[in-house]
């Protein structure tokens, strides 16, 4: 069961993995990169930042989702991280079990991107895209720990 799916580009480091730990009480974390797929450096980072006893698989975005459409996996309270919006919406719009939230962490700055809030920052092209997701019924918000008060995409971006 899909715990939750969020975007942060630094995907997996300590502060994330035991924030979101106690919130939501997943006992596997699947990450969905392209890029942290192949770089061999960036798995054993994730590998050591994951909580004692929960599980963790490191899949481009297109595995990922065939990984969450594996009936096995719904044993299993997953929090499902991507390091990109493009990889959300590709994750939200292909996974089988359909949930409504998408959280959004940190985004880095970067040229031809604008701030949505003082830790996420997103071209015209990717705002696009998350209106059209909330458009779609999925609630999209901006915290970077589960104990941060959310803030709605329809309260920052009009």
């Amino acid at each position: 069961m899909i715990q939750l799916v969020r975007i942060d580009d630094r995907l997996l480091h300590g502060q994330v993995a035991y924030s979101w730990k106690g919130s939501l009480g997943y006992n596997a974390i699947i990450i969905a990169s392209d890029s942290a797929a192949k770089d061999e450096f960036r798995i054993a980072a994730m590998k050591m930042a994951k909580p004692d006893g929960v599980r963790l698989a490191i899949r481009s975005v297109e595995d990922a989702v065939k990984l969450l459409n594996n009936p096995k996996i719904a044993e299993y309270k997953s929090f499902v991280v991507t390091d990109t919006i493009a990889g959300a919406d590709y994750i939200l719009r292909h996974v089988d079990e359909k949930t409504k939230v998408l959280n959004i962490g940190g985004l880095q700055a970067a040229s031809g991107k604008t701030e949505i809030t003082a830790f996420a920052y997103a071209t015209d092209a990717e705002r696009e895209v998350l209106k059209k997701l909330q458009k779609d019924g999925y609630e999209v918000e901006f915290r970077l720990v589960a104990s941060d008060s959310a803030k709605k995409l329809s309260d920052l971006v009009k």
